[in-house]
């Protein structure tokens, strides 16, 4: 109880904590973290967590790692917030070698990264100019059973930014940067930036390969916009680029989600004939 005839308990000290230190108030969240302490009450995962996110971004990293230490020696397992709070400091710190070793505890200790995990991650990479280990994470989280979310394209619309600044620097960006960027765009369903990118390419000295093709086609199904998307699916082959089978199944889809089944029909014979798979 304190000096009011208030009665907390770990929720209410971890609320408390939490609240100074969204604020920005760190000496009354450590002072409150003492009383909780001299209280008797058990800390748990959630609090820990707190305090190690606190720490972080106050740049006070060694104590971050000294209250995961605590934390494990009392028993309370870390969890995956626990780590991202940890990372997410390093990458702050600018120390990618640090945070790729936390992501990599996080895997041996039986735990999953989550999506969270990953945006901290490539948030670091393109703020340390690695464009490749950035895109490369991006690429994988299909493999790995995550769903980008809006977090995740404002990581890649603020990596725009960069790709921009890198342009008028003359740096060498490749089609395959600029086809996880046109990726990116689509599935966020800004497609107009998406077609930009694309347009601009051959300006860029790229040409599209059957990803980039199939990545502009996918999009502009999902919109809706199958004529424009049968019409860049005909140009592709006609610039020297041959559609694979994924590329003839995304048509496919789409024709048939607008009840367009004689098109389709034609598509799936004419993929048959080139011996492609039907996956549809």
């Amino acid at each position: 109880m304190n000096e009011k005839g208030i009665f907390r308990n770990v929720v209410t000290y971890t609320s408390s904590i939490h609240g100074l230190c969204n604020f920005g108030r760190w000496e009354e969240a450590t002072e409150m973290f003492k009383e909780m302490l001299d209280s008797g009450i058990t800390l748990d995962v959630h609090t820990y967590s707190v305090l190690l996110d606190a720490c972080t971004k106050e740049g006070k990293i060694k104590e971050a790692e000294g209250a995961l230490e605590v934390m494990i020696q009392k028993g309370v397992d870390p969890d995956v917030v626990t780590y991202n709070a940890l990372m997410d400091g390093y990458c702050l710190q600018g120390q990618m070698d640090e945070a790729i070793r936390v992501f990599n505890t996080i895997v041996d200790r039986g735990l999953h990264p989550d999506i969270v995990s990953h945006h901290i991650l490539i948030n670091g990479y393109w703020k340390k100019m690695k464009i490749d280990e950035a895109m490369l994470l991006f690429r994988e989280l299909p493999q790995r059973e995550l769903k980008p979310n809006t977090e995740t394209f404002n990581v890649m619309l603020h990596a725009l930014s960069l790709f921009h600044m890198m342009e008028s620097n003359d740096l060498h960006l490749d089609i395959v940067k600029y086809s996880i960027l046109i990726n990116a765009f689509c599935n966020d369903k800004k497609l107009d930036t998406a077609r930009a990118f694309f347009s601009n390419l051959s300006s860029k000295g790229l040409d599209p390969n059957v990803k980039t093709y199939t990545m502009m086609i996918k999009g502009l199904c999902e919109e809706g916009l199958l004529h424009e998307a049968k019409e860049l699916f005909v140009k592709m082959e006609q610039n020297g680029c041959l559609p694979n089978d994924f590329t003839y199944n995304i048509v496919i889809r789409g024709f048939i989600g607008q009840h367009m089944c004689y098109e389709a029909l034609i598509l799936v014979e004419e993929m048959v004939q080139r011996g492609f798979n039907r996956y549809i």
